[in-house]
């Protein structure tokens, strides 16, 4: 029979360990080197949940399979990871932490990683980076014996990641202020120069939503970015990038920075419309520009869905940024970066977030 974690337990135990280690911050731990590692590795975010929560789940129970993710595993010392991880360690670290820990989705064990009955090594992983993890985690996890050893490990953890959200904060009061005095043109140069990072399709994302921040700025509006490459992570999604107006879908946004396709075209048109969407944007980055005008598959999709009385609009980014900005001269420069930072924030882009800290650092 599976062990049933105590959530009150487990909140009550992070919240000490949160303030021991502001206190004293722990430079050590038994498997320092693993954790180290998942923490910085790239494509890593599942397995630092996975680890977070093996941890947390330890310093409640010593009696637990600490390499356990489902109730359903066969282990002695199984448990629900996943339900532990989105009641107890995702909301700790978003609140106390400043989600440091870079999750956009509040169920982080949803994902494939966490999906495996328990970690083995010959479960299905990424290459590089996440293989690695995983290998190390299966090694060096078990060596955890009990709840004090486990506990020495959050404290680690948690230090780590106070010291990060530290830094974030210095970063943080950088971008307000030299993104005080920025001109509308360097505000366009700016995402010029995110765009042509793209960050896998993120920064085309975030560029947008900080488009749609100016031009829909009313109470009635609300914006939701979703992350790249993650169709569903919402169950209220339908689109990459959607508008609500009074809280009820209005404009569903496709995003590509690469070529769009048929079926990539009728897939987003019949989600939109079953939404309830009012219309339909196609934004193509700069990878999926149009060589004279949109594929012929986009005035299908434009006539279809006129007589379901639903609007299908296609552009490029450039021409989105150029008319959204035009009508927009005197933005307020700070809050349309703060958005950017945001939004790379939300959307687990940890890479294009590094990268606006890291060049608003360099305006004067």
């Amino acid at each position: 029979m599976a062990i049933d974690i105590d959530k009150s337990v487990a909140t009550k135990l992070l919240h000490d360990s949160y303030k021991a280690c502001l206190e004293t911050p722990v430079t050590n731990c038994s498997i320092k080197s693993t954790i180290d590692f998942v923490m910085n590795g790239k494509n890593c975010l599942t397995y630092r949940y996975i680890m977070f929560t093996a941890l947390v789940a330890k310093a409640v129970d010593s009696n637990i399979d600490i390499l356990s993710l489902q109730a359903g595993d066969s282990s002695k010392g199984a448990f629900d990871a996943r339900s532990l991880a989105s009641k107890v360690v995702y909301p700790f670290q978003k609140s106390m932490l400043g989600n440091v820990l870079d999750g956009a989705n509040n169920d982080p064990l949803v994902n494939k990683p966490g999906r495996f009955l328990r970690l083995d090594k010959a479960n299905a992983a990424a290459g590089g980076d996440p293989s690695k993890a995983l290998e190390l985690l299966c090694n060096d996890l078990p060596k955890i014996r009990d709840n004090l050893d486990a506990r020495n490990c959050i404290d680690y953890c948690v230090s780590m990641l106070l010291e990060e959200k530290t830094a974030r904060e210095m970063q943080q009061a950088i971008l307000q202020k030299n993104s005080c005095n920025m001109s509308i043109f360097r505000i366009r140069n700016f995402m010029s120069e995110l765009l042509d990072k793209g960050f896998g399709g993120a920064a085309l994302v975030i560029v947008t939503t900080a488009l749609y921040h100016l031009q829909y700025s009313d109470d009635e509006y609300q914006i939701c970015a979703h992350p790249v490459n993650q169709s569903g992570s919402s169950k209220r999604q339908f689109s990459d990038l959607d508008l609500f107006r009074n809280d009820i879908p209005f404009i569903a946004t496709e995003l590509k920075d690469k070529p769009f396709s048929s079926s990539d075209v009728d897939h987003a048109a019949e989600t939109a419309y079953k939404a309830g969407a009012k219309s339909l944007m196609f934004v193509a980055g700069r990878q999926s520009t149009f060589a004279s005008q949109p594929p012929t598959y986009f005035d299908n999709a434009r006539k279809k869905y006129a007589d379901k009385n639903m609007y299908v609009g296609v552009t490029s980014i450039d021409n989105l940024l150029d008319t959204i900005l035009a009508a927009h001269i005197d933005l307020n420069a700070n809050h349309v970066i703060d958005v950017i930072a945001k939004t790379a924030e939300d959307i687990g882009a940890l890479e294009a977030q590094i990268w606006v800290y890291e060049r608003m650092a360099d305006i004067t």
